[in-house]
């Protein structure tokens, strides 16, 4: 963006992702300066970077995680022998780790430019002094995510027994959170496959599950399923379907039977692979089938070799739904196991007795097949 009668008019600011917001709600306030916002570092658009330069004596480089564009800048501004300085994050004018914000943003550039603060554009600390603290909050798995329902029909069916799981990257690594405590490792994508497979050979008396979202599956699993079966290993592989991307974004994937673009493709089927791959144990099951989720873990942990489960069903994200359940306080005898053992979200205490938030239930049916009094159904239609 080359600017006319800019204040600044031999200062420009590099940036792209979604730093260019926070540089562009600053700008609001400071003016207009040339403006490089970098679509695609690699390969780095060099051109427009030669022309973004050309005539500047000052350029400063909003971005986080490594210094790409400022590195990026400094070459091409060698290579070209143009004069400019080039800042950012290798000068320390950017924060060198942690997440940028529009404050932080702010006071980047209004120290670059040598522009004051407007009064109105952030928060004063007198401002922050006077706002109440916000409540803690965790991250937690969605109110009726079928993960939790996976998650707590294997836990209950190892009871007792010397077990290892193994997670992976997406919306399940949240199974590590109390009061599930389902996830023993999270390394990288496709790395529980290897780690559950490594234990067992070791440690040929521990169970081991490797637990995988479907997408993950496609993108990352396939090679530790095959290492697995070649290496004759002793586990269990737990592939959580929703049938999305859900921790990025919701994107399909060849489970889905959907392209990025939109067309409608033939569905890649989880189970043909791993059963082309030479497993013999492979069942599909809905999580929020509780006791025909807990007999098929155990069946399952009983065989000897790779054996897989597939817990299929799908992100209450995309799928809505209009029911929710209801605690019948005369039933309820407050064990609060539903609330101990689950930690769902849509389970709360009120006057000191167990609730449903009717804001959050999906009536996913969970609590209802647990709660030892059957004090938990009935559900209404809001």
């Amino acid at each position: 963006l080359n600017v006319e009668n800019s204040k600044f008019p031999k200062k420009g600011i590099a940036t792209g992702g979604f730093n260019y917001t926070y540089v562009s709600e600053t700008l609001k306030y400071l003016g207009d300066v040339r403006l490089l916002k970098v679509s695609t570092p690699h390969p780095f658009p060099e051109e427009l970077a030669v022309k973004f330069l050309t005539g500047l004596d000052e350029v400063i480089c909003v971005e986080e995680l490594d210094p790409v564009i400022e590195r990026e800048l400094i070459y091409i501004a060698g290579k070209y022998q143009l004069p400019v300085k080039v800042y950012g994050k290798l000068t320390l004018d950017v924060k060198n780790s942690g997440e940028n914000t529009l404050d932080s943003v702010m006071g980047n550039l209004t120290k670059f430019l040598g522009a004051k603060p407007p009064e109105n554009a952030a928060l004063t600390e007198a401002d922050m002094a006077e706002m109440p603290e916000l409540p803690v909050r965790p991250p937690v798995l969605c109110a009726g995510c079928p993960h939790r329902a996976s998650f707590y029909a294997v836990k209950q069916a190892m009871k007792g027994k010397k077990t290892l799981f193994a997670g992976d990257i997406g919306c399940y690594t949240m199974g590590n959170a109390m009061p599930l405590d389902m996830v023993d490792t999270c390394l990288c994508m496709g790395a529980g496959l290897g780690i559950a497979q490594g234990v067992d050979h070791i440690e040929p008396d521990t169970s081991c599950f490797a637990f995988v979202g479907d997408s993950t599956f496609f993108a990352a699993a396939i090679p530790g399923v095959i290492n697995a079966v070649y290496n004759q290993a002793d586990m269990t592989l737990i592939v959580l379907d929703n049938s999305t991307t859900a921790m990025t974004g919701h994107q399909p994937h060849p489970g889905t039977g959907q392209t990025m673009m939109g067309d409608v493709v033939n569905k890649v089927s989880i189970e043909k692979i791993l059963k082309g791959i030479g497993l013999e144990f492979v069942e599909t099951v809905n999580p929020l089938d509780y006791k025909k989720s807990v007999e098929t873990v155990r069946a399952a942990a009983a065989l000897p070799g790779v054996k897989a489960i597939i817990f299929k069903s799908p992100c209450i994200a995309i799928v809505k739904s209009d029911k929710c359940l209801s605690v019948d306080r005369e039933k309820c005898i407050n064990c609060r196991k539903c609330i101990r053992e689950l930690g769902c979200p849509a389970l709360i205490i009120r006057d000191d007795k167990v609730v449903i938030d009717d804001s959050l239930c999906t009536g996913c049916g969970l609590c209802s097949q647990i709660c030892p009094v059957g004090a938990i159904g009935g559900g209404h239609h809001e």
